[in-house]
């Protein structure tokens, strides 16, 4: 059921058919009635009835959507929601549903064109979403405290970077005409199980909350409790107290904390450092009012008999426990628009406060031109911070976190954990994080992300997907395999491979993704179809309903195959709307086993049908033919892309009225062939991203 109903009338021919439900869509969306002598004007009303309203009308609003609340159709957030909903089922095949004649590509374009232009209409008249404070996340806090003290260290443990690298390859190369390369070996670790100390003394407060997609910088996840305040407090102190805290590890430690010079002005001296201290700190000017009270506090603690330095301390201290510090600049007025946009900027790709520069930029407003934003953007792009961005979205993005909880039994995956501590998915993760670097680094096409033309491995991946040919190998050549992964995975040498055999390679198709989605005993093929819809094409599905009864897997006849099994689950009329959406999916992954390695048949011998259509329209046999239909849906993938991205900057959920801003990126970056420095560049110049509810028509002075 959705947006068309089976019960319609017999047209002449599909073609007309659908030109006419593209026009009944129009007039009931716009409002309007076709003028007199429209050949429609006696058809539009039982065309609705009989082919919307059946099914998405006041008596029964299929999926939630009904038309017959919308008439008259003003702008509003539903009707935008609506819009958005329909333009993805239309585009996706899901709509006509099942046993109605599908779309001709040219009547399916026509249609979505159609309802995208009035949702362009609708979303133009609708406010501004209100931004909620934004609360500085754990990764946030850490960058931002390293950088204004100029740290040579994090502050506490970050199990969330997923890769250390080893190699400078993410500045960008000092001649302009040499292409961005990375080398041909890299080294890279995971050390996510065990990341580095910190500062002594210093504990980090709880990680903090993912929103749906996996994104942990969301404003709505960043609550602050009267217990995390508390932390907050206790945090700031322990920074400064840390004995190592000092002048080998502070860069700022000579202008900021140490003692003035023999019979200079200590209060002048005060007042000066806290005025440059807290411009970076509160990440734009800061009034005078404050400025005093602020070094009102450091004298009181040097007249109390306290050092300069820790005098300094307990004012820095207090700095880092404000309000101010902990939350991201809010546009309240015109002034505020390019604070808060270097603000924003900032935590977007540095994970970080604005530095000096984009400060100044802000000071004379000029980072709110578009050329202005556009170099600053190349700036920060080339700076070695670039690496906050590539240790958060595409780990985030991809959700690889969650390979390193897989568990495969022991019994079908005993060399998996063989170095204790240190479980094969330590390199895993690795590999689709590597890419992703590459294809930042290098410029190249988004679609590289789904089929590349070379990637990294280690020898330890390489043996991995190798695997054993033969089970029954004898043990002592088994001990020897063991043996060679468990000094391999040691190892922080990746080595730049070309991608000659297509069932690897790719965020798709690896170990981590194939893990991670996979259970102790068996492939998740509905977790992986899951993935899939959310991560590739960022259409996730619904919770599933409460009733829906449990996979009965002991009772399961062990003759059928997992398809064969699932089949009889999509039997219940509630499974079955969304499995028919999400195992295709997840079976075109089949052939790869509870750890990513390749497999033609199951242990009991059948073969693995890894066969399926990608939106009602893409046939594929397997994960080679699936990975190209994904590629016939380019253009869906940078638009899913993009989108995450877009959420990701803006650091909340998106709204109907950011879809215009999406297909323009897409649109905008389609000549560079979706390439993500160029949808970075396309984000920030965006109306979304750019918008705090107030007038941007600041020229550059």
């Amino acid at each position: 059921m959705g947006i068309f109903n089976r019960n319609r009338p017999s047209p002449r021919g599909q073609r007309a058919f659908a030109t006419t439900i593209a026009i009944a869509l129009g007039i009931l969306l716009a409002g309007e009635r076709p003028g007199p002598g429209a050949e429609t004007e006696a058809i539009v009303p039982p065309l609705l009835a009989e082919t919307c309203l059946g099914c998405h009308g006041d008596d029964e609003a299929s999926g939630g959507i009904n038309f017959a609340s919308l008439a008259p159709a003003a702008p509003s957030a539903e009707l935008a929601r609506l819009l958005g909903r329909a333009i993805d089922a239309i585009d996706s095949g899901a709509m006509p549903p099942d046993g109605e004649p599908s779309l001709d590509a040219a009547t399916r374009a026509d249609l979505i064109r159609l309802l995208e232009t009035r949702l362009g209409e609708v979303a133009d008249g609708l406010p501004t979403p209100p931004l909620p404070l934004q609360r500085l996340n754990r990764f946030h806090y850490n960058n931002t405290v390293r950088d204004l003290f100029r740290l040579s260290r994090d502050l506490f443990p970050l199990p969330e970077k997923l890769m250390t690298r080893y190699d400078p390859y993410l500045i960008a190369p000092p001649a302009p005409s040499a292409p961005p390369r990375l080398p041909d070996v890299v080294r890279v670790a995971s050390h996510a199980l065990e990341p580095s100390p910190g500062l002594e003394g210093v504990k980090p407060y709880p990680k903090d909350l993912r929103a749906e997609h996996g994104f942990d910088n969301q404003a709505d996840q960043l609550t602050l409790s009267p217990l995390l305040l508390d932390a907050f407090l206790r945090l700031a102190h322990s920074i400064v107290e840390s004995p190592d805290f000092h002048p080998d590890t502070v860069g700022i430690w000579g202008e900021f904390f140490a003692a003035p010079a023999v019979g200079s002005d200590r209060d002048a001296e005060v007042r000066e450092r806290l005025q440059r201290f807290l411009r970076i700190a509160f990440r734009g000017p800061v009034e005078a009012e404050t400025i005093d009270r602020y070094a009102a506090f450091a004298r009181l603690k040097l007249d109390r008999g306290l050092s300069f330095p820790e005098a300094m301390k307990k004012a820095a201290a207090a700095a880092l426990s404000s309000p101010r510090f902990l939350y991201r600049v809010a546009a309240t007025g015109h002034d505020d628009l390019p604070f808060a946009l270097a603000s924003r900027l900032s935590a977007f790709l540095w994970g970080s406060c604005p530095d000096e520069e984009l400060l100044e930029l802000a000071e004379r407003g000029a980072i709110l031109h578009p050329d202005v934003l556009d170099r600053t953007v190349t700036r920060m792009l080339a700076d070695p911070r670039i690496e906050r961005f590539l240790d958060t979205f595409p780990a985030q993005w991809m959700q690889l976190e969650n390979a390193l909880a897989a568990t495969p039994d022991p019994g079908l995956a005993r060399d998996f954990h063989l170095v204790p501590g240190a479980p094969a998915s330590v390199q895993m993760i690795l590999e689709p994080l590597l890419l992703f670097d590459a294809v930042f680094v290098e410029d190249r096409a988004l679609a590289e992300l789904i089929a590349p033309s070379s990637h990294y491995q280690s020898d330890f991946l390489r043996t991995w997907y190798r695997g054993l040919s033969d089970p029954s190998t004898a043990e002592a050549d088994r001990a020897a395999h063991d043996d060679l992964l468990r000094r391999q995975l040691r190892s922080r040498e990746f080595h730049r491979v070309p991608c000659d055999d297509p069932r690897f390679g790719g965020i798709v198709t690896n170990a981590a993704v194939a893990s991670m989605t996979s259970g102790p005993k068996r492939t998740h093929p509905v977790a992986r179809g899951v993935w899939i819809v959310d991560v590739i094409f960022n259409d996730p599905p619904a919770p599933p309903p409460a009733d829906v009864p449990p996979l009965a897997e002991d009772a399961a006849d062990p003759s059928l195959t997992i398809r064969e099994h699932f089949a009889a689950h999509r039997e219940h009329p509630s499974c079955a709307g969304c499995h028919t959406k999400l195992d295709p999916l997840g079976f075109a992954l089949e052939n790869y086993d509870i750890t990513g390695r390749w497999r033609d048949r199951y242990t009991g011998g059948r073969d693995v049908d890894a066969s399926g259509t990608l939106f009602r329209r893409h046939p594929f046999d397997g994960a080679v033919g699936f990975k190209g239909a994904i590629l016939a849906e380019r253009e869906r993938f940078a638009r899913a892309f993009a989108a995450h991205l877009l959420r990701f900057g803006l650091g909340r959920e998106l709204v109907p009225a950011d879809r215009p801003v999406i297909d323009e990126i897409v649109r905008r970056t389609a000549p560079q062939g979706h390439a993500i420095k160029a949808l970075v560049r396309a984000v920030v110049q965006s109306e979304s991203f750019r918008d705090f509810g107030q007038s941007n028509d600041i020229d550059a002075r």
